[in-house]
């Protein structure tokens, strides 16, 4: 062998060497690709079933806090002889502060749903023709209320007992001024009543504002502590 083909032998060998580091790298690169999709497709499917795990605790819950409502409906208590007031706002106000603007708000959309297409499952009982009652405002303030009230709570992002009795004083006023604003449109605007404006707050709102401020704060004592088992006040 002379030395033009040991150099050409060793040219080879070097040629064969750098191949096989080169197939080398290929497969670890391969390798990695692999482990990546792999990785990949277990974060596609964790979030998966967390975003399901989710919606079922959002379903449930939500059921739960339509039934409170339901049964709230009916807590009725007088104040005096021709006033009383129900435990609705109370629960409507910690179910939004609680499941959130999402799934509380869906929750009160669905409880006055439900009422509307007929179940008598409001204080004065169902249907439709319940848009015509004066009070009927107020189920849409709670709706309504609940959700900014939620917004703020989410927004502020704190757990303690000022930032939940903001936010459900933010629920109160929304809630009041819707609910008096339709009750005034139905009865002076639809009944055309001549019912007086002092009569008229009497009977809508003014006996009821104590009462509701310390709904606020009872709801405001009780969410620190219920939001630690909430998936969606945190």
């Amino acid at each position: 062998m002379n030395g033009f083909d040991e150099i050409k032998k060793s040219d080879t060998q070097a040629d064969n060497l750098q191949n096989g580091e080169l197939s080398q790298e290929k497969n670890a690169e391969n390798v990695n690709a692999d482990k990546s999709d792999v990785q990949y497709d277990t974060q596609v499917a964790r979030e998966k079933f967390e975003k399901h795990r989710m919606y079922l605790i959002g379903i449930s819950t939500s059921g739960l806090f339509i039934a409170l409502m339901i049964i709230s409906a009916f807590i009725s208590i007088p104040v005096t002889t021709s006033v009383k007031f129900t435990l609705q706002f109370l629960v409507t106000n910690v179910c939004c502060l609680l499941l959130g603007k999402k799934w509380g708000t869906l929750s009160v959309f669905l409880y006055i749903l439900l009422g509307l297409f007929g179940l008598p499952i409001f204080s004065n009982g169902g249907g439709f023709a319940y848009v015509l009652q004066p009070s009927f405002g107020f189920l849409i303030g709670m709706m309504i209320g609940g959700f900014f009230a939620s917004w703020f709570r989410e927004k502020v992002g704190k757990n303690n007992f000022l930032t939940y009795f903001l936010a459900s004083l933010i629920d109160l006023v929304i809630l009041d001024i819707v609910g008096v604003a339709y009750g005034a449109g139905m009865l002076y605007g639809y009944m055309h009543s001549t019912m007086g404006v002092w009569a008229f707050l009497m009977a809508m709102l003014i006996p009821f504002i104590p009462i509701d401020i310390a709904k606020c704060v009872i709801s405001s004592l009780i969410c620190p502590k219920l939001s630690k088992f909430s998936k969606f006040s945190r």
